[in-house]
Parts: structure tokens; sequence; C-alpha cells
């Protein structure tokens, strides 16, 4: 069953990752004391054996040469032939086998046919100068046969009991490791040397079988072979000790490690739950929701990225409510425009009768004259204004950049005039020529025209500075007002924000329109009035020479 929570899956992780193996490690250990400890018990039984039979081999030796003195001599070779022994032949005899009764205690030769021809057998005695083990093998024996041979041809056998004893060592048991047996038994499997059957195990009725681990050898050249024993017990359970004691420790590790886990898992969920149950008011529409912004990880910057989203969310929202605010007044300018334009048709064709009908250099024509100049440039600036806002583009022609400025000027001077402030004139400077829409333009500058000279002071002073590059013209409009403080000017220009009592905020938004469909861009900076009290808004405006929107 899979966990429900997200902490549930970390900690599933974590079990699964790290717990798991060390538990299979600790089932390893277990495991593998049991098989360290024998290994060693076993190289060191490899060892006793290996050093034993070559203690044997080594004595061997002597005995195999005393047996073919035994067999190789003349007097051995005459009684198989059936000859009458010289009493110098029964000496050596006689001589020989007692010389050599203490390892071959007993031999005869016997012909072709099994019979024996003649026998030597040592009296049975003890050796109280030899090690426990060699006075047990003492009165054991092993039967070894070697043929014997008279000019190429085998004419009996010599058939000989060898002490065990005189193979051993008396030393030979400081070979063998504590709590360790040994056995030595003849071809046949019978038991010459066993110090210890079961290697010192209690009795089964009394207590559990003891486990035996055993080795064996071959004797290079004897019919022997030797079996080294010792209990299992006392070499696992150091091992066994120390694989407990590891497991101890890992399970130590492991609680340590779980429950780790489990705060660091806490930690990092709490944070992330608050980052869920966040974005779950987000879409429901709570765009005012933040989360904690925890220290450098992957979880805090989630939340850095998460309270940018909501951040850019809102902004985007805003946009959009007021892209839809500008669909809604452009809609409602489009029918006003309508209106209006109907209504200066009217104004229009009055003022073309009233001028008909004034005498000739009347002072009042000048007046009706001005009237109709200033209709037909509301008709016109009313007509390429709006197609300006509604699709940002422009019909161009070459324009007179100065002579749309001086338009502006003109038009504005009477807000200058009720304002009790002065628009200085505008430099002599070189004629400027742009590709763009004259009447648009205008609009773009009567409209910051205007700003300024609601800004400006009674008895302050502004200004219009033109320059131009090879790429571009650049127009300032400074004024001498008390300036806008960086806070606000970052806001002024968006669609209906205004720092004016009963302005619409739609004049710099509409300037900026028309800029941008000339290809250029508008600016607002604070500084560089003179002529007032304070810092002053400069409007820069920037228009390509030859450059398409």
């Amino acid at each position: 069953m899979r966990p429900r929570t997200l902490a549930g899956r970390f900690l599933s992780i974590v079990v699964l990752g790290a717990l798991l193996p060390l538990a299979l490690v600790g089932l390893w250990l277990t495991r593998s004391a049991e098989r360290s400890g024998i290994e060693l018990l076993r190289g060191q039984l490899d060892h006793a054996a290996d050093a034993i039979a070559a203690t044997i081999e080594q004595r061997w030796t002597l005995r195999e040469g005393e047996l073919r003195l035994l067999a190789s001599n003349t007097a051995a070779i005459s009684v198989l032939r059936g000859d009458a022994l010289a009493a110098d032949e029964r000496a050596y005899l006689q001589q020989t086998a007692m010389s050599l009764a203490s390892s071959i205690p007993v031999f005869e030769y016997r012909d072709l046919g099994g019979g024996t021809r003649w026998r030597f057998e040592r009296p049975r005695s003890t050796d109280s100068r030899s090690e426990v083990i060699v006075a047990q093998a003492s009165v054991r024996a092993f039967d070894v046969e070697l043929p014997v041979e008279s000019d190429g041809k085998t004419i009996g056998t010599l058939r000989a009991r060898v002490s065990v004893s005189s193979v051993l060592a008396p030393v030979i048991g400081q070979a063998l490791i504590p709590g360790a047996s040994l056995a030595i038994a003849d071809t046949s499997g019978a038991a010459l040397v066993n110090n210890g059957d079961s290697a010192g195990a209690p009795s089964p009725a009394v207590a559990p079988p003891v486990r035996i681990e055993r080795v064996s050898r071959s004797v290079r050249g004897a019919p022997l072979r030797i079996i080294v024993a010792a209990p299992v017990a006392p070499y696992v359970q150091p091992f066994e000790r120390a694989a407990r004691s590891g497991l101890g420790v890992l399970m130590a590790v492991a609680l340590i490690a779980l429950l780790t886990s489990w705060f660091v898992t806490s930690r990092v969920t709490q944070s992330l739950e608050e980052l869920s149950n966040a974005a779950t008011a987000v879409a429901a529409g709570d765009l005012d929701r933040t989360v904690h912004e925890p220290e450098e990880h992957e979880v805090g910057r989630l939340a850095r990225a998460f309270n940018h989203m909501t951040e850019s969310l809102r902004r985007t929202l805003a946009e959009l409510s007021k892209q839809r605010s500008l669909a809604a007044v452009g809609e409602f300018a489009a029918s006003l425009s309508h209106e209006v334009r109907n209504s200066l048709t009217a104004v229009r064709v009055d003022l073309q009768h009233a001028r008909r009908h004034l005498p000739e250099g009347e002072p009042g024509s000048q007046l009706v004259a001005r009237a109709l100049e200033s209709v037909r440039r509301l008709d016109a600036t009313v007509s390429g204004a709006l197609r300006v806002a509604r699709s940002g583009q422009v019909t161009k022609s070459r324009v007179d950049l100065n002579e749309v400025l001086h338009r502006a000027m003109r038009s504005a001077e009477p807000s200058f005039v009720e304002r009790a402030a002065l628009l200085e004139p505008l430099a002599a400077e070189p004629r400027i020529a742009v590709d763009g829409d004259a009447a648009a333009l205008e609009q773009l500058f009567l409209n910051l025209l205007i700003n300024a000279a609601q800004a400006s002071p009674p008895g302050s002073h502004a200004r219009i500075e033109l320059d131009s590059s090879p790429k571009d013209a650049t127009i300032r409009i400074v004024d001498a007002g008390r300036g806008v403080d960086d806070a606000v000017l970052a806001t002024v220009g968006a669609p209906f924000q205004t720092t004016k009592e009963n302005g619409t905020g739609l004049g710099l938004p509409i300037a900026r329109r028309i800029a941008l469909a000339h290809g250029g861009d508008l600016t607002l900076e604070s500084g560089g009035g003179r002529g007032g009290g304070g810092g002053g808004t400069v409007a820069v405006v920037r228009l390509p020479l030859d450059a398409s929107p």
C-alpha cells in the first residue's frame, strides 16, 4: 500500500534506500561470522595436519630403509630359496631383527605359496620415556608388505608390522591446536591412534551434539591416513559476538537515521504543505497569498518562484484589467468622437458663414480664422489619435518636426496663460524632418505641453529642447513644477494613473502609444526645472529620423 502523504513517501524511500541495505548487511554479518570462524579453524587444522604429515613422512623414510634392509639381505634370500642357513646368516638375521625390534616388532618371510619360512616377534613392552600419544601407539602397529627379489625375480614377500610409535615423534602433539584431537588410521580404516574420539564433546544425553570440523592427510609412501579434528564453537563464538555487536551498532545507526529522516522530512514537507495550501488558495482566487521563503535549497527556490509567480500573476491580471478598461474607453471614445466630429462639422460650417458675412479687414475675422484653424486641428487630432489608439499604426508622410512643435505650442499657449506661466519660444534650430502623422505628433506634444502647463507654478517658465543625431531626434519638454517622486514616477504613464486632482490618466498613455507607433519612445525624468522653485519634470521623446515602428 503506497503512503498517502509526501512525508510517508520520503520515509519509505529512506527505509528502502538505507535501512533495508543496513538490514541486509546485518544479516550478512551474522551469516559470515560462522563462515569466518570455520575458515579460521580449518586453516589451523590444515596447518597442523601438514606439519604432522611432514614429520611422519620424514620418520617413515627411516622405517622404509629398514624394511628394504630386511627384504634385500642374503639371509632372507636363502630362507626363501629353502637353503639351509649358515650360522653367520642366522646370527645376522637375529642381530638385525633385535636391532630393529623397537620399530618393527614382528616380521616374517613368506614364499610364493604363502607359507611362512622364517618369523621374528619381539616380546611386547612399553616405552615410558615417550609422550602420551607415543605411549598409546607403542602397542599398535600397521602391516607392510615388500617383495623379496633374487636375480630380478620375486621369490617371496616380507610381511612386517611397523610400530606406530616409530613414525611418531615424541613432540608431535605440540603441532595440535588447543582442543584438537589426532587420529591415525591404516588403509583399511582401522584406528591406530585416537587421543579423543569426539574432540572433548560432552555426552549427547547431557548436552546437544558438538559440531566438529575435520581435515585429513595421506602420508606419502606409507599406508597411513592422518585425521585432525576440533570443535567449531570456540572459534565461531568470538566472530558471533563481534557480529552481534556490529548488528547492535547498525540497529542504533538505523534508528538514528530513521529519526533524523523523520525530522528533516517533517521540516521539508511542512514547507511543501504550505506551498500546496497557498497554491490551492491562489487557484481559488486569493492572489495576495504568499509563502515563507526558507534558506537556500530547492524548497526555498520553489517558494521564491511561487511568490514571484503570484506577483507576476497579480501584475498580469492588473494589466489585463487595465487593457479591458482601455478597450471599453476606446469603444466609448469612438462613439464620442463621432458625436464630437458631427458637432465640429456644424461649428465649422457656422464659422465659415460668419467669415463670409464679415467685412474685409474686420478685427473679428482673425478670431474666426483662428477658430476655424482650431476646429480643423481638433478634427484631425481626433481622427489621428483615435486611429493610433486603436491600431497602433499611423499614416506616414514627410513631416517638418519644427512646424509640428510650433502648432502644438500655439495650441497649448492658452493653458500657460491660464496658469500665469510662460512657454519659452522654440530656439532657432536646423529644420528636422521625420516620417510620421503630423496630426498625431501634434497631439503627442500638445498633451505633454498641457501637462507641463498644469505642473508649472505662476511666474515659472517651461521650455522645449530639440536635438538631433544621425539616427533620431530628441525632444525634451521641461517644466518648473514640483517634480515627481521616484516611487510615483514608476507608475506615471500607466492608464488611469494620474497625480492631478481632475486628471483622467489617459494623456500620457496616448502620447506614449503615438511615440511607439512612430518607432520611438517616451520617458519621464525628474529634475531640470528652472524659473520655479521645484526640480521639475522632463518628458523625453525620441523619434527615429527614418525608422519604421
